[in-house]
C-alpha cells in the first residue's frame, strides 16, 4: 500500500511538473525575427489591424533596477500598424506589437548588447555595463482607429498637461518660498517678478522686443544666454557662437510659448525673471541633452527696446 501511495505521489508530482513546464511555454511567445517575450496577463484577445493604432505604456529598465524611460507616469505611447510588407523591416517590438490585444502586459528581456544591436541599431556606449540585461515591461491599454486616437491623444493631453503644470506649479511655489519671493503670476501660471522698472507701455503681440536674457534651472545651473560676458562667467561661451541682443515678435517668432506671455508683462529697459512651467517651455519632449523632459525654466529677460510693426500701429 505505501509503495502505491509512492509511485501515486511520484506520478502527480511528474504531472504537475509537466503541466507548469507546458504552462510557462505557452505564456512565451517569439516574434517573427526571433524576439522572445512572455504574456504576464492576457487580454481580449483581438489584434490590431493595418492603419489601427497600438495605445500602450511602457517601462525600460535594467537588470540593477534602473529605470531608463517609463511612459506610467507620463502619457501612452503610441503605433500605427503597417501593411504586413513591412514586417521584415520591423525590429521585435514593433512586431510584438503586432501580436497583442487590448489588456496585454509583456515582458521582454534581452542582454544589453542586444538592445543596442537589434533595437536602438547602435553600438552600446563604452560606460554602459556589458553585463546588465534590460527588461521591457509592455501594457496594451487599448486598439483604436487613427480618427479615434486623434481625439484620444488631445484629450489625454490635455489631463497630462494640467497635472505637470499643477506639479510644477508646487516646485515653483516651493523654490520662491524657500527664498522668500514673492511674485505675481500671469494669466496662464507663469509666476514673475519684475526687477528692474521699465518706461512707457508694456510690450504686445506683433510688436517686435530686443532683449537680453539669462537662462537657468530651479536648481541654479545656467544652460543658455545671448549676454557674451555672461556666458563666459557661467561656463556656456560657444567660440562659434554670435552674442548679441535677440529679436522677439510677440506671438510670432519660433520660441517657447511661456516667452510670448512673459514679454508681455515688461516695457522698455524693464528687467524680470519668468519662473515658467515646463507645458508653456520644452514639455515633456525636453531639448536635446541639456533641457530634460518636464523641466520647469527659469528666465531673467531684460527688454533693450521694442519697435511696432506695420499690422500692431493704429
Amino acid at each position: 500500500m505505501s509503495n502505491m501511495k509512492y509511485r501515486f505521489k511520484q506520478a502527480f508530482l511528474m504531472a504537475l511538473c509537466l503541466f507548469m513546464l507546458v504552462s510557462c511555454s505557452e505564456n512565451v511567445k517569439k516574434t517573427p525575427n526571433g524576439m522572445r517575450f512572455k504574456v504576464i496577463r492576457q487580454g481580449d484577445g483581438k489584434l490590431a489591424r493595418v492603419g489601427e493604432v497600438v495605445v500602450f505604456d511602457y517601462m525600460l529598465l535594467d537588470s540593477k533596477d534602473s529605470v531608463w524611460t517609463s511612459t506610467f507616469d507620463t502619457y501612452p505611447s503610441a503605433y500605427i500598424i503597417d501593411d504586413s510588407s513591412n514586417l521584415p523591416n520591423e525590429n521585435g517590438i514593433v512586431q510584438m506589437l503586432r501580436m497583442l490585444s487590448k489588456g496585454d502586459s509583456v515582458v521582454v528581456t534581452m542582454p544589453v548588447n542586444d538592445f543596442y544591436s537589434k533595437l536602438s541599431r547602435g553600438t552600446r556606449p563604452k560606460f554602459i555595463d556589458p553585463g546588465l540585461r534590460m527588461i521591457y515591461r509592455f501594457r496594451v491599454n487599448d486598439i483604436m482607429t487613427n480618427r479615434e486616437y486623434t481625439d484620444y491623444q488631445r484629450d489625454i493631453m490635455k489631463v497630462f498637461y494640467r497635472r505637470q503644470a499643477a506639479k510644477d506649479k508646487r516646485a515653483i511655489d516651493a523654490f520662491l518660498a524657500s527664498r522668500n519671493l514673492k511674485a505675481d503670476t500671469t494669466e496662464n501660471g507663469i509666476r514673475y517678478l519684475i526687477t528692474q522698472p521699465g518706461t512707457g507701455a508694456n510690450a504686445r503681440p506683433g510688436q517686435t522686443v530686443t532683449v537680453n536674457y539669462v537662462g537657468y534651472f530651479l536648481n541654479g545651473q545656467y544652460f543658455d544666454t545671448n549676454m557674451e560676458s555672461f556666458a563666459h562667467e557661467a561656463g556656456l561661451y560657444n567660440p562659434i557662437r554670435t552674442y548679441q541682443p535677440m529679436e522677439v515678435t510677440i506671438g510670432q517668432s519660433n520660441v517657447i510659448a511661456g516667452w510670448h506671455e512673459a514679454l508681455q508683462y515688461l516695457n522698455k529697459g524693464a528687467k524680470g525673471t519668468f519662473y515658467i512651467p515646463s507645458p508653456l517651455a520644452y514639455g515633456a519632449s525636453g531639448m536635446g541633452q541639456v533641457i530634460k523632459p518636464n523641466t520647469v525654466l527659469v528666465f531673467e529677460i531684460e527688454v533693450v527696446d521694442f519697435k511696432e510693426s506695420p499690422k500692431t500701429k493704429n
